[in-house]
Order: C-alpha cells, then structure tokens, then sequence
C-alpha cells in the first residue's frame, strides 16, 4: 500500500482505479472543486500518471520514433506534449516528455506503464531504420514507489511559491525545475490554469501535500479526485480515452493534429497520419451550446440540421462559468463552424435548439491572472466570472 494512498484512506477519500492505479476519485462536492480550480487552486493526486525513465546515449532515437512531436527541440529541464499513434494514424495515447541530462521520463494519464514498456521494446526489436547503438535503459518508475500530484488553478504559482520560493512564478509553460526536495515541478497547465504537477518519490509527495494544506487555506485550496475532469475537460478538451475512444481516435477529427509534427523523419503512424491529413476530415469536433435555459445535452443525442442528422453529441455537462449547459459534439465537416445556429439537438424529452461554438468554451481566469501585477492574498486580482456561485 503506497504512501499516497494509505493518506487517503485516512482522509475517508472515495477510492476507484484509474488507468490502472487506485486514486480518490472524489474528495469534496464537485461544485467545491470545480470553483477551486476556475477561481483560486485545487490540489489532486496524479499518481494514476505512468512514469517511464528512459535514459542512455541513444535515448533520444528511441523515444522520438514512439512520439508524434519532435522530442529534438526539448532540452535539459523542458517538456513537450506529444500524441502517441498507432500504426494506422489513429491516438494510441498521449505524454507529456520531459528532457534530462541523462535521457527522459515518459508521463501518461492514458497509458499503462506496462503498455509503454511495452511499445518502447517492440521499437528496438525492429529498429533497422533507428540510430540506436547502445540500448537505452527502461524503468518503470512506479516500481520505485514514485507518483504524481497536480496543483491547478489562478492562484497555483502564489501558492507553490510558498514553498519553493519565487523561482516557481517565473518558470515557463512545459519547463520544469528539480527541486531541494528531490521532486521535479513541471508547470503543465492541462486544463487551461496555470497547472504544477509534481513528480517523484511519494514519501516527498506526502510531505508536500500535507505542506501544501497547511498553507493553503488563505487561498481557499481544495482537495479534488479525478471525478472534476469531468467537467473542466468539456470546457478545455484534451485527450481523455473515456471521453473520445468510443467515438472517434482520429486526430483530425478530433481537432489534435498540432500536437503532431509531420515533418518529423519518422515516428509510428507517420505515413498514415500524414494519408488522413491529405484525405480531411469527414467530421470535426466542435463545442455545441443550446440557445434555452435549462437545455440538458447528453452523449449519444443526435446533432440535427434541417431535419437532417449531421452529427453526435460526445459528452455533456452544466458549465458555471459559461452559466450554460455545454457539450461537445462530432459533427459532419460542412456543418462544423464556430457560431452557427439553425441547429437542434435531438434528446429523448424532445429536441433543443442549439449553435456551434469555438473551443475551449472558456477564456481562463489564468489569462488575465498576472503573477507579476496580481496576488490572491493580497487582494490585487481581477474579478472571476464565477464570483457570484456559491458553495
């Protein structure tokens, strides 16, 4: 039993399994959560996020043909996001990788560490085509007791300087800092806040999270599980397997081709992602927003333009920010613009009428938050559309 998880079980946490590995799925209201992380900052246990170390003089050949993005523009203590494809082009997964001076780490909320493992040795086994000399060394870092843990929101940074001093607010988006506790920080931002995640030994983690709490009331930190994402991927969508695979894993469609960098020599999936680019996308993903109050949408309702069916709702949620219901859909590319009303959303109480809209849904509070202007404690802060909601 982990560190990080006999914590929770202390803090009576609801538990579930997420990519494999049990973390709280749930730790205060939803609506607590929900204002932490648009508002001020919440504070979640990542250890759900595989960890794979790979490192040696030909690391680099290796990890670069596994990933979409090109690995080469990252240097010691930066980042990337990148897509993971399969063979037919199609989203195996994605990962955050982060460069060291000794090779990298491999980050993912969607994959086993198992399945990357996995997928890093098949390459090597037929890398006729790959400048690898010296095999890299793999390792399955959970295996040496590491996790995760994400601090998000507004007022993330003012928070975490407080621990790690001031070096925290000016660290740049996807680059990250090896801290005196033996933890890497990596400034993420996954859902459109400025986001920390928190990488290494979980006796560490324990130790900052409980740092973490005990300064964190005066910018009213919450603690979250994932059941959160639930929302805030609708109004920020990224990769979540549990929202698209039963709909769509083609990154056109899905609106991800930046994360991939097709002039890239070679990676997997390369020749047919770069064939479905020539081809377009027969559908596209778009956010769709009802034109009355109250106007419920939810996976499998049908998108419906001039009595005609041109698309599918993928999910949908109440958004207190947008004070909207909101929902994002895959739609038939002709019909898929920003803005666009004329369309009806066909539910089983009856059809809503509804327009297309722009994503993200939101422009973060983040945005106007400016470390070097503002402060939450202090009170120099611009005013959150959520100011009004109640918890």
């Amino acid at each position: 039993m982990s560190a990080l998880y006999k914590m929770h079980l202390a803090k009576n946490a609801v538990m579930g399994v997420y990519n494999g590995k049990s973390v709280p799925l749930s730790y205060t209201s939803q609506v607590e959560a929900y204002k932490a992380v648009r508002e001020n900052a919440l504070l979640v246990d990542y250890s759900h996020m595989s960890i794979v170390r790979v490192v040696g003089d030909d690391a680099w050949s290796l990890v670069n043909h596994l990933a979409s993005a090109d690995v080469s523009v990252i240097r010691d203590e930066q980042g990337l996001y990148s897509l993971l494809l399969n063979e037919d082009g199609t989203v195996w997964g994605d990962a955050y990788i982060l460069c060291t001076d000794e090779g990298y780490y491999i980050l993912s909320e969607s994959l086993s560490v198992g399945d990357i493992i996995e997928r890093l040795n098949v390459i090597l086994e037929y890398r006729v085509d790959l400048d690898i000399q010296d095999v890299p060394e793999i390792t399955a870092m959970d295996t040496q007791e590491w996790g995760a843990v994400l601090l998000e929101g507004p007022y993330a940074w003012e928070l975490l300087a407080e621990i790690y001093g001031f070096d925290i607010i000016g660290l740049p988006y996807h680059e990250y800092m090896n801290t005196d506790d033996g933890l890497i920080t990596f400034r993420c931002g996954r859902h459109g806040e400025y986001g920390y995640l928190l990488v290494g030994e979980q006796l560490q983690l324990v130790e900052v999270w409980q740092q973490l709490l005990d300064k964190g009331d005066k910018y009213q930190l919450k603690i979250a599980g994932l059941d959160y994402q639930q929302l805030v991927r609708i109004e920020n969508p990224c990769w979540d397997a549990s929202i698209y695979q039963n709909y769509s894993c083609n990154p056109l469609e899905l609106q991800m081709q930046w994360a991939i960098q097709y002039d890239k020599e070679n990676f997997i999936g390369k020749s047919a992602v770069e064939e479905l680019s020539r081809r377009g996308a027969e559908r596209k993903l778009v956010g769709m927003m009802p034109l009355v109050e109250g106007g419920d949408i939810k996976a499998d309702d049908k998108v419906v333009a001039d009595a005609v069916v041109v698309g599918v709702i993928i999910k949908g949620g109440y958004s207190p920010a947008r004070k909207s219901h909101i929902a994002l859909a895959l739609i038939d590319s002709d019909y898929a613009w920003s803005d666009i009303a004329g369309f009806a959303i066909r539910t089983p109480h009856g059809n809503i009428a509804a327009t297309t809209h722009n994503l993200p849904f939101l422009y973060n509070f983040s945005m106007l938050v400016n470390p070097t202007e503002h402060s939450f404690i202090d009170t120099t802060k611009p005013k959150s559309a959520l100011s009004g909601i109640k918890v």
